[in-house]
């Protein structure tokens, strides 16, 4: 995850489709961290999928700005999650859940208490 998520040109779809969820939940965990503007752009960009232009168009500013933006923010985005590691310690935990919902064979109060964890 220490590689920036932007990439103007993608050339192959399905790394695309992780790119951007990685950016989603990179955006989900520390977006309240970057500023409005990285914030929405950011936004704009991966959840919404606009382009570039349109997101220019959005705030009255260049694609050139809003590229930086992007670029600032992804940037902010993955030094919080070196220092933090947050998103790796959450994707972590789901998966140690999902380990122990396997084990626990269906004990419907065991997995009562998983899902809470969740």
């Amino acid at each position: 995850m220490n590689q920036p998520v932007y990439s103007p040109k993608a050339d192959n779809p399905d790394a695309l489709i992780g790119k951007k969820v990685a950016a989603a939940l990179l955006l989900d965990a520390y977006g309240a961290l970057l500023t409005e503007r990285q914030r929405q752009c950011l936004s704009l960009f991966y959840e919404e999928d606009l382009s570039l232009a349109e997101i220019g168009e959005t705030f009255a500013i260049s694609r050139q700005a809003v590229h930086d933006a992007i670029r600032h923010g992804e940037a902010q985005l993955h030094e919080y999650e070196a220092a933090l590691h947050l998103v790796e310690k959450e994707s972590e935990r789901r998966q140690i859940i999902a380990r122990l919902q396997q084990l626990a064979g269906g004990i419907p109060e065991f997995d009562e208490l998983l899902q809470q964890l969740l």
